[in-house]
Parts: structure tokens; sequence; C-alpha cells
């Protein structure tokens, strides 16, 4: 008689391959979580220097409403708000509010909260600076200088 041999992984082998798939995932969802950030963060930065660039500094030098144009940053609602004016007015009834992407998002300037572009020239009037969008591990920075250049 034949004895038959059964086929088959021992238990060592079969913990070896799942100890090497743990150690791969946990690599994977680490490296996610990095990228995941660095995107939103990037994502906020391009947002704010379209809503500087083609939001405000381009309807200051197209002289819109003949009037300075600007935008405000509200971190406590997550939120930037377009105005018209040489200031912000919360009560105008002309602002436009623009949501964060994300709501961990932090977004601060040497500054101030606002940043004014001056009407046909595009000088910046109020809030030339640093600023700075961060999502805990990631930072980008945005520099606006008082001749209307934006820098990213």
């Amino acid at each position: 008689m034949k004895k038959l041999r059964q086929g088959g992984f021992t238990l060592i082998e079969v913990t070896i391959v799942l100890g090497l798939i743990g150690v791969i995932a946990a690599f994977g969802v680490a490296m996610s979580y990095s990228s995941l950030s660095k995107t939103n963060v990037t994502q906020e930065r391009d947002l704010f220097v379209t809503l500087l660039l083609r939001g405000t500094r381009a309807a200051a030098i197209a002289n819109l409403e003949e009037t300075a144009h600007g935008v405000q940053i509200d971190n406590v609602n997550h939120r930037y708000i377009l105005f018209n004016g040489t200031s912000y007015d919360e009560n105008a009834t002309s602002n436009r509010n623009v949501p964060y992407t994300s709501e961990t998002i932090i977004v601060t300037n040497t500054g101030g909260d606002t940043v004014v572009f001056e009407q046909l020239s595009g000088d910046v009037i109020a809030g030339d600076g640093i600023i700075t969008i961060t999502n805990g591990s990631a930072t980008q920075e945005i520099t606006i200088r008082n001749s209307g250049q934006i820098d990213w």
C-alpha cells in the first residue's frame, strides 16, 4: 500500500508570509497618509493663488466696480471671503465666500488676515507678506509682494 503525503503549507510558512504582508501594508498606509496630507495642502495653495490672481488681483487691475478688491482669510469658518473695496466689511452684500478644501487646513499671513489689491495697478494696499498653508506635517508658502507679485 502506498502512503499518501498530505500537501500544504506549514504553520511557520503561513506566519512568515502574513508577517511580510503586514509590514508591506503598514508602509503603504503610512505613505498614503503623508501623500494625502501633502496633496490637501497643495490643493489649498492652488485654490488660494487662483483666488488671488483671477479673483481679486485681476478684478482690481480690470477696475471692476471702480474699486480695489481683496481676500479675507477666515480660519474660524474655514473660508476665504472675496470683497470689493479697500477694507473688509462683513455686512457687504457683494462678499463671496469660498470654503477651504479641508477643515484641517490653517492659513496664516505675516501681513495680516486681509490681502487688498489696488485698482488699475494691482499693487498690494494691505497684506503683503508670506502666506503659510499648513495641515499638520505638510506646509506650502505663498509670497505676496507690495508690487502685486505673487510667488508660490
